[in-house]
C-alpha cells in the first residue's frame, strides 16, 4: 500500500493485492512493486507501518520471514499489509511538480 494515500484513498491504482511467499526479500518485493504499479524511481522504500521512519524501514537484503512476517498455505495466506513510498527524482520540471491535479483547475499550470 502505498503510504500517502493510504488513509485518504482505499482504491488507489499504486495499492495491490499480491499472494506471495514470505521467502521473498525486501529487495525482491521493491522489484515486484515496481512492476505491479509501474514506478521507474530507484528510490522505493518498504515499511512495516505507515510511519516512514527509520526503525520501519525494511532491509533489502532480508527476507520477509527474517523480519516476522509469517506465512500461510497458499490457499490460506496470511493477510499482511506492507507499505512503501518512493522519491521523484523529477524535481526540475515546472509539468511534473505543478499541483493543478490535486485544485482541478489547468490555469494553476504556468510554464
Amino acid at each position: 500500500m502505498l503510504i500517502t494515500f493510504a488513509d485518504t484513498l482505499k482504491k488507489h491504482p499504486c495499492h495491490f493485492t499480491k499472494v506471495i511467499h514470505n521467502h521473498i526479500t525486501v529487495y525482491g518485493l521493491i522489484q515486484l512493486i515496481r512492476s505491479e504499479v509501474g514506478v521507474q524511481s530507484n528510490t522505493i522504500s518498504v515499511f512495516s507501518d505507515k510511519t516512514r521512519s527509520e526503525e520501519a524501514q525494511l532491509p533489502a537484503d532480508k527476507t520477509l520471514e527474517e523480519l516476522g512476517y509469517e506465512g500461510g498455505e497458499w490457499f490460506r495466506p496470511v493477510e499482511q499489509i506492507i507499505f512503501y513510498d518512493y522519491t521523484s527524482e523529477f524535481n526540475e520540471c515546472p509539468i511534473l511538480m505543478s499541483d493543478y491535479y490535486f485544485t482541478g483547475s489547468m490555469e494553476d499550470l504556468r510554464l
